[in-house]
């Protein structure tokens, strides 16, 4: 299905959870809520992801919050890829129940794998996600790589003060040297964090190329998702890539329709307009998927629905 700037509308992003066992502080805001009674079930699931598929839509993203903590991820997992029409299955994931789960994951369908990393050192990993659980994490990339995914990417935020120096930019971009990932900068977005301080921690593209000055474009350009312009260090088997949608707004390329993990659909990531498929039946959920996607904005500027605060990420599903 195309919206109404001629978009074409292929790619479901589907969170499964607002829980998370980790605090970072730009998705949360600090604050833990392990809600699980508005959580969609294994069949409202089903209806919406079929619902998705019967518009058109051939590629699903399972998200959260940690989508992992679900008991029933595999039944999702396997659930999605039955689907007709849906060709390709991602799942993104903090990585800390990675490492013990990438084989079932890969047998249930899972194509791609994203993992949220914003940094290589273990006391600022601390002080990002409350968790000492660096290790845990490097292991589930690493399980990753060598389980034989179709594609294995790591997204990091870039954050003032935190990880946008020369160091830490560089002890990240060290993990494309090692494996064969995609690895991903990708600007901070206003919605746990707000005004000034969403400008104390905002880090613009540049804080890369400063860092890395020896990075050579890769190619055309863009990574699957059409998102991520991508480089390559010399001689690295991974790749980089930046996301910078603040810098430079790629909102005409969006081909995303999202569903939050408590049936609200949004039509765009930063504003504030949503639209409810749960608990609806097929019927109804195509239709309503259709009107979300018909009011899809023409970017986040262009003063349609509220845009600001658009609520914590870890409910949204990135």
């Amino acid at each position: 299905m195309e919206d109404l700037y001629s978009r074409k509308i292929d790619y479901l992003r589907l969170s499964l959870t607002p829980r998370c066992n980790f605090k970072c502080f730009y998705c949360d805001s600090g604050s833990c809520e392990p809600l699980m009674r508005n959580e969609l079930s294994l069949k409202e699931a089903e209806v919406i992801v079929g619902a998705a598929a019967e518009i058109g839509c051939t590629k699903v993203r399972l998200t959260g919050g940690e989508p992992l903590i679900r008991r029933d991820i595999m039944e999702v997992c396997r659930m999605v890829k039955s689907v007709p029409h849906i060709k390709t299955l991602g799942i993104t994931t903090n990585g800390f129940y990675l490492a013990s789960a990438v084989e079932e994951l890969k047998a249930s369908g899972v194509d791609l794998v994203n993992i949220s990393l914003d940094t290589v050192d273990p006391d600022v990993f601390r002080r990002v996600t409350g968790r000492d659980a660096l290790d845990k994490v490097l292991s589930g990339i690493a399980r990753a790589v060598q389980t034989g995914f179709s594609a294995v990417k790591i997204n990091a935020v870039l954050l003032r003060g935190i990880n946008d120096d020369g160091k830490a930019v560089a002890g990240l971009a060290a993990l494309t040297e090692r494996y064969p990932v995609d690895l991903r900068f990708i600007e901070l977005m206003p919605a746990a964090v707000t005004g000034k301080d969403y400008l104390r921690s905002f880090v613009s593209r540049s804080a890369v190329f400063e860092a890395l000055p020896h990075l050579e474009k890769n190619g055309a350009g863009c990574d699957g998702e059409g998102v991520a312009e991508m480089y390559r260090l010399p001689g690295a088997p991974g790749r980089i890539g930046v996301i910078s949608p603040m810098s430079s707004c790629f909102c005409h390329r969006c081909s995303r329709i999202r569903v939050l993990s408590d049936g609200s659909v949004r039509p765009c990531l930063l504003k504030n307009n949503e639209y409810s498929v749960k608990g609806l039946s097929f019927e109804d959920t195509v239709r309503v998927l259709k009107e979300a996607i018909r009011h899809k904005p023409q970017d986040y500027k262009d003063g349609s629905g509220a845009t600001g605060n658009a609520g914590r990420m870890k409910r949204i599903g990135g």
